[in-house]
């Protein structure tokens, strides 16, 4: 009967169905999710996982790394407490063979550690309140600056050492890795890496499976790159580089260039260029155009790049076809950038043609593609070609005038400025060493005045600059911080166009210290106190270049939205631009800090005060807030396009984006400040995505991505932004305005955008732009410029 196949009830047949085997079942491949007691410092500082083998972990035996793992806080801590129980019963015994003086100087510190000392006799070691399981403080500083009255319970708090520059990473491993490059630390493309990796390290803590959240290979930085480094910009077809414009459209893209990028890089001499471009265009009306300098026509076609791609974020009626500012930037290239050009001695032609074609890369988004086609070769390029001509010392040239060396100094500043925003964008080391750097502030008084006040003006421009130009070490001097040599005022001199660009310059000079002094490599070997004390140091330059600032300038005593006070209008557009740098400045120099966030929420709830970590921490986080109030809640971007830094706007909004997701990953879910945070950080993400450009296209989808990422963890409703996504007119056009200086049709504004930007942009409006039948008299062409090289 066993023999018989098995029936059911119902009498159909059963088939037996032999079990499959388990071959090679104990070699499947499974992921380990073991955890490890404690990762070794090398693994926790780099943000990676650690095995936990001993002597070394895998990681750090494959690099030949010296493998440590250090004790848990609160066995630190008690050991640490110990000491300090040792060292109170030294110094006990000391005082009676101590004089007078030292005896009550010990007698005050063992009264000042008494309660902690009997604790410690009784057993009971003091273990701080704070949300963060396990934290490395094996680095802690032991005294606080002079502005921030020493705390013990400081000892608590280290800087973050993700603020230290490192490479962590194979840039060798791809083309996406070669074409990003080394990021340092001061990039808000390794901000936002560093929330990810975050967002990783607290789902392995919480036991869950890590994700990466739609992003791939998130431990490398190539992948939150949104620049357009790896964009071509090149033509396969042949370019005539001789080919001009109208005259008309000349005339426009050299006002969107000059109206917008001048003032705050003056690389070109203002009046001289436009009256040799006005007189060239004229000969060409009339059929006489000489045969320029091909330096000259690559100065030219650099202007008319820049302008049209300025013109085409602004929406600009005569603007022309989308590729056009390629085309300009090709033939510039064809006329500057050759083989005779780069093989000949550099001159001054020279440097300005790599300067503007360093800020043109920058403002299409090629900042560090590693070639010579990105902003970031190309100002090294200028810089050096700029070093071998000696514009970076003080010129005593008694046959030169005083306009010629006014115009060298505002080379060289043009191109300080320029490379060091492209310093902070990238986190790569300035290669402008301020001690090697002699040449004076440039000049305050309008331009019309420069030869008259030039010589008065020596002692104020000089005299700054031994405390400016200053590169900041543990030997800081606190005489170089006094008010009379560095807040020297311009408000007497009044605001100008130059006194504008001063501005820029020394907030430059600040800023190049702030990655000098907390985002270099030699960081890594200075002491936690001295890093902060410059910190303190730097952010007290900082107040006193905004009150420095003539009042009209002075973006914190003028709300740049304010449709009422008609005496807030004039310098709109510069006290924006002065905003949008102090912020970012503010930023950089408290994003180290931004880690306590979590410790000072929880502190709160036992009444613990603030150190000073946690209040450089709120600073950060106020500091991108005030940058995103800049922006109006009616979002417009041709608003910000006319009168914001439109070079690098995309650039400000993420470094506040990552400041936030930054403070939302450290926060504790559902508390007051995540609402807030959340809130300011959905804003950022819709102006994003109205800009439309490819720039801010990448980074919206960069930043949404990541603000996604960081709502999973804290359970945020981020709906609407999806909802508002897939909308049809995220494809569409500009909404609502169609503001301009060039006539772009202000009729169809509706009445409340009309009242904002006239609020805003009245004192910017350019007035028409100069009609050619104006010149009248017969063009003549002395200027070296025009000479055939």
């Amino acid at each position: 009967m066993s023999s018989e196949t098995p029936t059911t009830r119902h009498g159909a047949r059963k088939v037996q169905i032999p079990r499959m085997p388990r071959t090679g079942f104990a070699q499947s491949p499974t992921k380990d999710r073991r955890r490890v007691p404690r990762a070794c410092t090398a693994c926790r500082n780099h943000k990676i996982k650690c095995t936990g083998d001993n002597p070394q972990c895998k990681h750090c035996e494959s690099v030949g790394r010296e493998c440590v793992y250090i004790l848990p806080r609160k066995d630190r801590l008690k050991i640490i407490t110990e000491r300090c129980a040792q060292m109170a019963g030294l110094l006990s015994a000391m005082r009676g063979r101590a004089d007078e003086e030292e005896s009550a100087r010990i007698g005050e510190l063992l009264d000042a550690v008494e309660e902690d000392i009997s604790e410690t006799r009784q057993g009971q070691v003091p273990v701080p309140s704070s949300s963060e399981p396990d934290v490395d403080r094996s680095n802690e500083p032991t005294a606080m600056s002079d502005a921030s009255p020493f705390d013990p319970r400081d000892l608590l708090e280290p800087m973050d050492t993700e603020s230290l520059d490192l490479l962590d990473e194979d840039l060798l491993k791809d083309e996406r890795a070669r074409a990003t490059g080394f990021v340092g630390k001061s990039s808000e493309l390794q901000w936002l890496r560093s929330i990810m990796l975050q967002l990783e390290r607290d789902s392995e803590t919480s036991d869950q499976v890590p994700s990466s959240y739609g992003m791939q290979n998130i431990e490398q930085v190539s992948a939150f790159n949104f620049y357009l480094n790896r964009d071509a910009v090149d033509f396969d077809i042949a370019i005539d580089p001789r080919i001009l414009p109208t005259p008309e459209t000349a005339e426009c893209l050299l006002e969107s260039y000059m109206s917008t990028v001048h003032d705050s890089f003056p690389i070109l001499p203002r009046k001289q260029f436009e009256s040799e471009f006005r007189k060239y265009f004229q000969a060409v009306r009339t059929g006489n155009a000489p045969h320029l300098s091909s330096k000259w026509q690559a100065i030219l076609n650099l202007v008319f790049a820049i302008g049209a791609k300025h013109s085409h974020l602004v929406k600009a009626k005569w603007r022309a076809d989308e590729a056009d500012h390629l085309v300009y930037q090709a033939r510039a290239r064809g006329f500057g950038l050759n083989e005779y050009t780069l093989t000949s001695h550099p001159d001054v032609p020279q440097i300005q043609v790599s300067g503007m074609l360093a800020f043109y890369y920058l403002s299409v988004g090629q900042i560090s593609r590693q070639v010579l086609i990105s902003a970031w070769i190309i100002v090294g390029v200028a810089l050096r070609f700029a070093y071998s001509l000696g514009l970076h010392v003080r010129n005593e040239d008694p046959s030169a005038s005083d306009e010629k060396k006014e115009m060298l100094i505002r080379i060289w500043w043009s191109l300080y400025s320029l490379e060091r925003l492209l310093s902070i964008m990238t986190g790569r080391p300035s290669i402008i060493v301020d001690q090697h750097n002699s040449v004076p502030l440039p000049s305050a008084h309008p331009e019309d005045q420069v030869s008259e006040e030039l010589v008065d003006d020596e002692v104020s421009r000089h005299a700054p600059m031994n405390s400016m130009s200053l590169s900041f070490d543990s030997s800081f001097s606190h005489d170089m911080l006094n008010p009379s040599l560095v807040s020297h005022s311009m408000g007497a001199i009044g605001a100008n166009r130059q006194s504008y660009f001063r501005g820029v310059v020394e907030l430059g000079i600040i800023s190049q210290n702030i990655l000098s002094s907390l985002y270099s490599a030699g960081t890594m070997i200075r002491s936690l106190a001295d890093i902060q004390q410059d910190m303190v140091q730097l952010s007290q330059r900082l107040d006193r270049w905004v009150v420095s600032l003539p009042s009209a300038l002075n973006f914190q005593l003028h709300d740049p939205r304010s449709r009422s006070n008609l005496s807030s209008w004039g310098f709109l557009r510069e006290r924006l631009l002065l905003g949008f740098l102090f912020c970012s400045a503010r930023i950089l120099l408290t994003r180290p800090c931004l880690f306590s966030l979590n410790q000072s929420q929880t502190a709160a709830d036992v009444n613990f005060p603030s150190t000073f970590i946690q209040r450089m921490a709120d600073v950060c986080v106020d500091a991108a807030k005030t940058a995103t109030d800049f922006l109006p809640d009616q979002i417009n971007p041709l608003l910000i396009y006319e009168t914001g830094p439109w070079w690098s706007i995309v650039h400000n909004m993420m470094q506040a984006v990552s400041v936030f997701l930054l403070g939302l990953s450290y926060s504790v879910p559902g508390s007051q400040e995540v609402l807030v945070l959340s809130q300011y950080v959905k804003k950022l993400v819709r102006w994003l995505r109205m800009m439309k450009d490819p720039l801010a296209e990448r980074a919206y989808q960069m930043a949404f991505s990541t603000l996604q990422a960081v709502a999973a963890r804290l359970s945020l409703d981020i709906s609407d932004l999806w909802a508002e996504d897939s909308m049809e007119y995220r494809n569409s056009d500009f909404q609502g305005t169609q503001v301009g200086v060039y006539g772009t049709g202000r009729e169809n504004l509706s009445d409340d955008a009309h009242d904002m930007a006239t609020s805003m942009f009245t004192s910017f409006n350019a007035m028409p732009a100069q009609t050619f039948q104006q010149q009248n008299t017969d063009p003549s062409f002395d200027s070296p410029y025009f000479q055939d090289r």
